[in-house]
């Protein structure tokens, strides 16, 4: 690993830490969502304002209201997007915080398999509680995640994807298979 993508980690893990004596604003999770512990607000971390991201047992937002007001308690999309992002943090765990993030931020076929599990129970919850999925506005959303290797996944990779997992036609499991 270069130097450059050492800092990189150590940059990512250290936004995630509390501040000594000036701590972000945060929201406890209840334990049902462990290992996730908390919503933390780190301005100015997310590139994309309305972006989430998970570092360990942390979930980091840009503006802690404006996720809250996105995925308001008790609603289909908080839980769909928590399934998510609790995804990422166990499969943090398992490899360890370091490995798991030198390889998501290197590795665009990791970052896509990642995703695609955490996507995968978002969109399943979504469609269970019967919330409108527009493929293609997804499908974007997907096309828009880099890492330092590139663009994850196309458009029309995504878009297929997408349409897959909505169809029953691609699950985590057959997808290892």
């Amino acid at each position: 690993m270069s130097r450059r993508h050492t800092i990189i980690i150590i940059a990512a893990v250290l936004a995630a830490l509390p501040v000594s004596g000036c701590g972000p604003a945060s929201y406890a999770l209840p334990p049902e969502w462990a290992p996730l512990t908390e919503v933390v607000e780190r301005p100015g971390f997310l590139l994309d304002s309305g972006a989430t991201t998970t570092l360990g047992t942390r979930i980091l937002v840009a503006d802690l209201g404006a996720w809250q007001r996105r995925y308001p308690a008790g609603s289909a999309e908080r839980d769909a997007l928590l399934r998510h992002e609790r995804e990422h943090a166990v499969r943090q765990q398992a490899r360890g915080l370091g490995p798991w993030l030198r390889l998501y931020l290197n590795d665009r076929d990791f970052m896509w398999a990642e995703e695609q599990r955490g996507w995968y129970l978002e969109l399943r919850r979504l469609q269970a509680a019967g919330r409108p999925i527009l493929p293609a506005e997804i499908a974007l959303r997907l096309t828009r995640y880099r890492n330092l290797a590139g663009r994850m996944v196309s458009f029309s990779v995504a878009l297929t994807w997408v349409q897959d997992v909505l169809a029953g036609r691609w699950t985590p499991e057959a997808a290892r298979g």
